[in-house]
């Protein structure tokens, strides 16, 4: 039985709705791909889920993004110190990177016609 990886999931605030959700997800892993070593690249899994933002889900989306096998260096200081955040560029966006999750954070997008529930 092969060991399971361990993971950890990051919030990402300041994607625009206006993209198609493949292609936000696209430009994402892009984006995070470019900030991985070498070693990172071959030894962390990313996944990657887009939902809408609770506070203004008509212009962003925000994106919950796991990686199994290890933390990348980039993203090392939030785990050490929780209330930072960490600010890149996408296109013409600035994103934001947290692991603390501080306000409300959609888990998941509804499918269409079905409403959203909270637990």
């Amino acid at each position: 039985m092969a060991a399971k990886k361990k993971s950890i999931v990051f919030r990402v605030n300041g994607l625009e709705a206006g993209q198609p959700e493949d292609k936000l997800e696209a430009a994402l892993k892009t984006v995070i791909n470019q900030s991985l070593t070498e070693e990172e690249e071959s030894g962390i899994e990313t996944i990657t889920a887009i939902v809408p933002s609770c506070y203004d889900g008509e212009r962003e989306r925000v994106a919950l993004v796991e990686f199994r096998g290890g933390v990348p260096k980039f993203l090392s200081e939030l785990v050490a110190y929780p209330l930072k955040d960490w600010q890149m560029v996408m296109g013409d966006v600035d994103i934001n990177f947290d692991c603390n999750f501080f306000g409300f954070t959609q888990l998941y997008a509804p499918r269409p016609g079905e409403p959203v529930t909270a637990e």
